[in-house]
């Protein structure tokens, strides 16, 4: 999901925040996969782009095909695997403000994501593979008040043994508004290319809010509401963000 880097961008510092979420979807199922996603987030600010490093915990439970993090919560598998909670995939992103908004540019910024494999893929956790995402985001001021968002990426997908995934590409669109001076909100459609073959691609509406307690403390909600039998059926994240 892009996101607004002039909203983003701060003077170099950190920011520490933690989220959860739970997801729950039949994926085109006779049976219900529920997950809960519970990740710690450190992130420091430079002057040019920022770093992030999630540390998540999973708690997965399905009476059906199992689903597995990707590090992009979950993806159905033919798989005999269960219920399961522990570590997840350690997540490393980086960012590069690679372009101010000028004329008829946007602001674009320039995103690596590497999926290490920390989870435990015998509780269904993990595929025990790494993963490589390369992501560009679009983000362009419309006035005080709107702002209008892009991303575009691609995902190498590491295969576990006996199983043959799919590399898939990441697309979102979508808008803001910042309605009042501590509270922004978005809206999005969300989606990539199926995991496994003979899946739907996975498409899901997204809308966020974000409250600002202070200029340093802020709270994020998001729902997801998905599309299509490939994305879950709805999903719902709180979260609290500390710049220090």
């Amino acid at each position: 999901m892009a996101t607004c880097p002039a909203c983003a961008q701060v003077d170099p510092r950190w920011e520490f925040g933690s989220s959860i979420s739970f997801v729950t979807g039949d994926y085109g199922e006779p049976t219900q996969t529920d997950l809960i996603y519970l990740p710690f987030v450190a992130k420091r600010y430079f002057s040019q782009g920022d770093l992030t490093l999630t540390l998540p915990f999973i708690d997965i439970s399905t009476d059906g095909n199992a689903a597995v993090s990707t590090g992009d919560i979950i993806t159905l598998t033919d798989s005999d695997k269960q219920d399961g909670s522990g570590l997840g995939d350690v997540l490393l992103k980086g960012r590069y403000y690679a372009v101010e908004q000028r004329d008829h540019w946007p602001f674009i910024d320039f995103v690596a994501k590497l999926k290490l494999p920390t989870a435990d893929e015998n509780k269904n956790l993990g595929t025990g593979e790494t993963d490589l995402s390369l992501v560009s985001e679009f983000s362009r001021r419309i006035n005080a008040e709107w702002f209008a968002l892009a991303e575009l990426g691609f995902s190498w997908i590491g295969d576990p043994p006996g199983a043959d995934f799919n590399n898939w590409w990441i697309y979102s669109i979508g808008a803001g508004h910042a309605y009042s001076s501590n509270v922004t909100l978005e809206g999005f459609l969300d989606g990539r290319t199926a995991l496994v073959d003979g899946n739907d691609d996975p498409l899901s509406a997204l809308f966020s809010m974000e409250y600002k307690i202070n200029p340093d403390l802020r709270i994020d909600s998001l729902a997801e509401i998905g599309l299509n039998d490939g994305a879950p059926d709805v999903g719902i994240t709180i979260g609290i963000r500390q710049r220090i």
